[in-house]
Protein backbone atom coordinates (compact mmCIF):
# COMPACT_ATOMS: atom_id res chain seq x y z
CA UNK A 1 0.00 0.00 0.00
CA UNK A 2 2.73 2.12 0.42
CA UNK A 3 4.77 1.66 -2.57
CA UNK A 4 1.11 2.39 -4.02
CA UNK A 5 0.86 5.58 -2.14
CA UNK A 6 3.83 6.78 -3.53
CA UNK A 7 3.42 6.48 -6.88
CA UNK A 8 0.35 7.90 -6.65
CA UNK A 9 1.98 10.78 -4.89
CA UNK A 10 4.71 10.90 -7.95
CA UNK A 11 1.63 11.43 -10.33
CA UNK A 12 0.37 13.71 -8.74
CA UNK A 13 3.00 16.20 -8.89
CA UNK A 14 4.08 15.18 -12.12
CA UNK A 15 0.80 16.55 -13.83
CA UNK A 16 0.73 19.62 -11.31
CA UNK A 17 4.32 20.81 -12.32
CA UNK A 18 2.94 20.27 -16.09
CA UNK A 19 0.42 22.30 -15.29
CA UNK A 20 2.10 25.04 -13.29
CA UNK A 21 4.78 25.06 -16.24
CA UNK A 22 1.83 25.49 -19.04
CA UNK A 23 0.57 28.69 -16.62
CA UNK A 24 4.23 29.71 -16.40
CA UNK A 25 4.30 30.38 -19.99
CA UNK A 26 4.55 34.23 -20.40
CA UNK A 27 2.06 35.96 -22.80
CA UNK A 28 3.46 38.71 -25.86
CA UNK A 29 2.13 42.18 -24.51
CA UNK A 30 -1.71 42.39 -25.66
CA UNK A 31 -1.80 38.80 -26.01
CA UNK A 32 -4.49 38.27 -23.17
CA UNK A 33 -7.26 40.13 -24.82
CA UNK A 34 -6.15 39.10 -28.74
CA UNK A 35 -7.54 36.55 -30.87
CA UNK A 36 -5.08 34.01 -32.39
CA UNK A 37 -7.74 32.54 -35.11
CA UNK A 38 -10.26 34.49 -37.05
CA UNK A 39 -12.76 33.22 -40.04
CA UNK A 40 -15.33 35.13 -41.23
CA UNK A 41 -17.28 34.25 -44.65
CA UNK A 42 -20.45 36.26 -44.32
CA UNK A 43 -22.83 33.52 -44.69
CA UNK A 44 -25.32 35.62 -42.83
CA UNK A 45 -28.23 37.80 -43.86
CA UNK A 46 -26.66 40.87 -42.02
CA UNK A 47 -23.22 42.06 -41.03
CA UNK A 48 -22.43 40.28 -37.68
CA UNK A 49 -21.85 43.59 -35.28
CA UNK A 50 -20.25 41.74 -32.66
CA UNK A 51 -17.69 40.54 -34.70
CA UNK A 52 -17.13 43.87 -37.36
CA UNK A 53 -17.80 47.50 -37.24
CA UNK A 54 -18.37 49.73 -40.00
CA UNK A 55 -15.65 52.43 -40.68
CA UNK A 56 -16.32 56.03 -43.00
CA UNK A 57 -15.05 59.00 -43.23
CA UNK A 58 -15.71 62.19 -45.76
CA UNK A 59 -18.61 62.53 -47.87
CA UNK A 60 -20.44 60.24 -50.38
CA UNK A 61 -23.16 60.74 -52.71
CA UNK A 62 -23.95 56.70 -51.37
CA UNK A 63 -21.89 54.67 -49.65
CA UNK A 64 -22.99 51.14 -48.30
CA UNK A 65 -21.07 48.95 -46.48
CA UNK A 66 -23.51 45.37 -46.49
CA UNK A 67 -23.64 41.77 -47.41
CA UNK A 68 -24.73 40.51 -50.79
CA UNK A 69 -24.82 37.42 -51.79
CA UNK A 70 -22.51 35.73 -49.28
CA UNK A 71 -19.76 38.18 -49.62
CA UNK A 72 -19.15 41.58 -48.03
CA UNK A 73 -20.04 44.68 -50.23
CA UNK A 74 -18.95 48.12 -50.18
CA UNK A 75 -20.09 50.83 -53.05
CA UNK A 76 -19.61 53.90 -53.12
CA UNK A 77 -20.59 56.73 -55.33
CA UNK A 78 -19.29 60.26 -55.65
CA UNK A 79 -20.56 63.10 -58.12
CA UNK A 80 -20.87 66.08 -56.64
CA UNK A 81 -19.07 65.49 -53.36
CA UNK A 82 -16.01 67.35 -52.17
CA UNK A 83 -13.44 67.39 -54.36
CA UNK A 84 -10.73 68.07 -51.68
CA UNK A 85 -11.42 64.76 -49.71
CA UNK A 86 -11.06 61.12 -50.82
CA UNK A 87 -13.60 59.26 -49.84
CA UNK A 88 -13.34 55.75 -47.49
CA UNK A 89 -15.48 53.29 -46.18
CA UNK A 90 -15.31 49.78 -44.79
CA UNK A 91 -15.31 47.58 -41.54
CA UNK A 92 -13.12 46.81 -38.75
CA UNK A 93 -12.49 43.60 -36.73
CA UNK A 94 -14.34 44.50 -33.36
CA UNK A 95 -11.41 42.49 -31.34
CA UNK A 96 -7.85 42.92 -32.36
CA UNK A 97 -5.65 40.16 -33.35
CA UNK A 98 -2.79 38.67 -32.03
CA UNK A 99 0.15 39.02 -34.85
CA UNK A 100 2.85 36.70 -33.17
CA UNK A 101 4.72 34.40 -35.66
CA UNK A 102 3.97 31.91 -37.38
CA UNK A 103 1.05 34.56 -38.56
CA UNK A 104 -0.99 33.98 -41.73
CA UNK A 105 -3.51 36.19 -43.07
CA UNK A 106 -5.88 35.23 -46.47
CA UNK A 107 -8.61 36.94 -48.24
CA UNK A 108 -10.46 37.14 -51.65
CA UNK A 109 -10.81 40.71 -52.62
CA UNK A 110 -12.88 40.73 -56.17
CA UNK A 111 -11.98 43.97 -57.78
CA UNK A 112 -15.20 43.43 -60.08
CA UNK A 113 -14.04 43.79 -63.13
CA UNK A 114 -14.39 47.83 -63.21
CA UNK A 115 -15.11 49.68 -65.98
CA UNK A 116 -13.44 52.97 -64.43
CA UNK A 117 -10.88 52.05 -61.35
CA UNK A 118 -9.08 55.33 -61.37
CA UNK A 119 -8.14 56.36 -58.30
CA UNK A 120 -9.78 53.23 -56.18
CA UNK A 121 -8.66 51.30 -54.18
CA UNK A 122 -9.48 48.06 -52.02
CA UNK A 123 -7.37 45.95 -49.40
CA UNK A 124 -6.57 45.13 -45.96
CA UNK A 125 -4.78 47.49 -42.99
CA UNK A 126 -3.58 46.18 -39.71
CA UNK A 127 -3.85 48.63 -37.29
CA UNK A 128 -2.83 48.51 -33.23
CA UNK A 129 -5.93 51.00 -32.71
CA UNK A 130 -9.65 51.14 -33.41
CA UNK A 131 -11.23 54.23 -35.39
CA UNK A 132 -14.77 54.79 -37.15
CA UNK A 133 -12.93 56.39 -39.42
CA UNK A 134 -9.86 55.84 -41.78
CA UNK A 135 -6.85 54.05 -40.40
CA UNK A 136 -4.36 55.41 -42.31
CA UNK A 137 -4.55 58.50 -40.73
CA UNK A 138 -3.82 56.65 -37.40
CA UNK A 139 0.17 56.53 -36.37
CA UNK A 140 0.67 52.79 -36.67
CA UNK A 141 -0.36 50.69 -39.42
CA UNK A 142 0.49 48.07 -42.13
CA UNK A 143 -1.41 47.82 -45.67
CA UNK A 144 -1.52 45.91 -48.66
CA UNK A 145 -3.77 47.40 -51.35
CA UNK A 146 -4.57 47.35 -55.36
CA UNK A 147 -4.82 50.97 -56.28
CA UNK A 148 -6.53 51.97 -59.89
CA UNK A 149 -4.42 52.64 -62.24
CA UNK A 150 -5.60 55.67 -64.98
CA UNK A 151 -7.52 55.22 -67.60
CA UNK A 152 -9.07 52.75 -65.44
CA UNK A 153 -9.34 49.14 -66.37
CA UNK A 154 -6.15 48.18 -64.88
CA UNK A 155 -4.26 48.35 -60.86
CA UNK A 156 -1.73 47.49 -59.51
CA UNK A 157 -0.72 46.12 -55.69
CA UNK A 158 0.57 48.15 -52.92
CA UNK A 159 2.03 47.17 -49.70
CA UNK A 160 3.65 50.04 -47.01
CA UNK A 161 4.05 50.14 -43.20
CA UNK A 162 3.61 53.35 -41.17
CA UNK A 163 5.28 53.85 -38.05
CA UNK A 164 4.63 56.38 -35.56
CA UNK A 165 3.84 58.39 -38.49
CA UNK A 166 6.29 58.04 -41.41
CA UNK A 167 5.14 55.59 -44.10
CA UNK A 168 7.33 53.31 -45.21
CA UNK A 169 6.54 51.41 -48.79
CA UNK A 170 7.61 48.14 -48.95
CA UNK A 171 6.38 47.00 -52.54
CA UNK A 172 4.77 48.70 -55.62
CA UNK A 173 5.42 46.60 -58.40
CA UNK A 174 8.38 48.39 -59.88
CA UNK A 175 5.62 51.81 -60.04
CA UNK A 176 5.74 54.28 -61.77
CA UNK A 177 9.35 53.22 -63.82
CA UNK A 178 7.80 49.55 -64.25
CA UNK A 179 3.84 48.75 -64.55
CA UNK A 180 3.05 52.41 -65.52
CA UNK A 181 -0.54 50.82 -66.54
CA UNK A 182 -0.95 48.55 -64.11
CA UNK A 183 -2.41 44.98 -64.98
CA UNK A 184 -5.63 43.49 -64.93
CA UNK A 185 -7.20 41.96 -61.62
CA UNK A 186 -9.95 39.92 -60.67
CA UNK A 187 -10.83 37.90 -58.07
CA UNK A 188 -7.89 37.97 -56.29
CA UNK A 189 -6.87 35.22 -53.60
CA UNK A 190 -4.36 37.15 -51.43
CA UNK A 191 -2.16 35.52 -48.87
CA UNK A 192 -0.07 37.16 -46.04
CA UNK A 193 2.22 34.65 -44.48
CA UNK A 194 4.59 36.23 -41.84
CA UNK A 195 7.10 32.95 -40.68
CA UNK A 196 10.78 32.63 -39.86
CA UNK A 197 11.00 36.64 -39.61
CA UNK A 198 10.16 36.89 -43.51
CA UNK A 199 7.06 38.66 -44.38
CA UNK A 200 5.80 36.92 -48.06
CA UNK A 201 2.87 38.25 -50.59
CA UNK A 202 1.07 35.34 -52.31
CA UNK A 203 -1.48 36.31 -55.29
CA UNK A 204 -3.46 33.53 -56.68
CA UNK A 205 -1.35 30.73 -55.50
CA UNK A 206 2.19 32.77 -56.77
CA UNK A 207 4.53 34.63 -54.68
CA UNK A 208 4.92 38.03 -55.53
CA UNK A 209 7.28 39.24 -53.19
CA UNK A 210 9.12 38.86 -49.82
CA UNK A 211 11.23 40.74 -47.11
CA UNK A 212 13.10 40.01 -44.22
CA UNK A 213 10.18 40.95 -41.35
CA UNK A 214 11.49 41.23 -37.54
CA UNK A 215 8.40 42.39 -36.83
CA UNK A 216 5.32 45.13 -37.78
CA UNK A 217 6.04 46.95 -33.86
CA UNK A 218 2.99 46.12 -32.40
CA UNK A 219 1.71 42.74 -31.17
CA UNK A 220 -1.92 43.11 -31.76
CA UNK A 221 -3.82 44.77 -34.81
CA UNK A 222 -7.34 45.38 -35.66
CA UNK A 223 -8.32 44.27 -39.16
CA UNK A 224 -9.26 46.55 -41.99
CA UNK A 225 -11.33 45.90 -45.28
CA UNK A 226 -11.57 49.27 -46.86
CA UNK A 227 -12.14 50.73 -50.28
CA UNK A 228 -11.62 54.47 -51.30
CA UNK A 229 -12.65 56.94 -53.84
CA UNK A 230 -12.08 60.18 -55.39
CA UNK A 231 -15.03 62.62 -56.06
CA UNK A 232 -17.17 62.66 -58.82
CA UNK A 233 -17.16 59.10 -59.93
CA UNK A 234 -20.56 57.28 -60.65
CA UNK A 235 -21.32 53.65 -57.69
CA UNK A 236 -18.60 51.28 -57.95
CA UNK A 237 -18.42 48.33 -56.12
CA UNK A 238 -15.89 45.76 -54.98
CA UNK A 239 -16.30 42.72 -52.42
CA UNK A 240 -14.76 40.77 -49.81
CA UNK A 241 -14.83 36.97 -49.19
CA UNK A 242 -13.37 34.34 -46.99
CA UNK A 243 -11.36 35.97 -44.77
CA UNK A 244 -8.98 33.57 -42.32
CA UNK A 245 -6.34 34.47 -39.69
CA UNK A 246 -4.68 31.82 -38.27
CA UNK A 247 -1.59 31.18 -36.35
CA UNK A 248 0.28 28.58 -38.88
CA UNK A 249 -0.32 27.67 -41.81
CA UNK A 250 0.47 23.87 -43.47
CA UNK A 251 0.47 25.37 -47.15
CA UNK A 252 3.40 26.62 -49.10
Amino acid sequence: MRVCHTIACCLLLAVAGCRTKAQDQPEAAGEPTATAAFVETFDTAELNETRWKVTRENDFQESKVDLVDGRLRMRAATIGTDDKTVKFQGVRSAQPLSLRQPFELSFELDWNNQANGCYLTAGVFLCPTATDGNPADEKDWWKLEYVGVPPGKNARAWVSARRTGGERVLYDEGWPAKQRTGRKIGVQQVTIRWQGDKLIFVENGKELWQTDWKGFGFPTAHLYLQMSSHSNYPPREVFFDEVTVARSSTRR
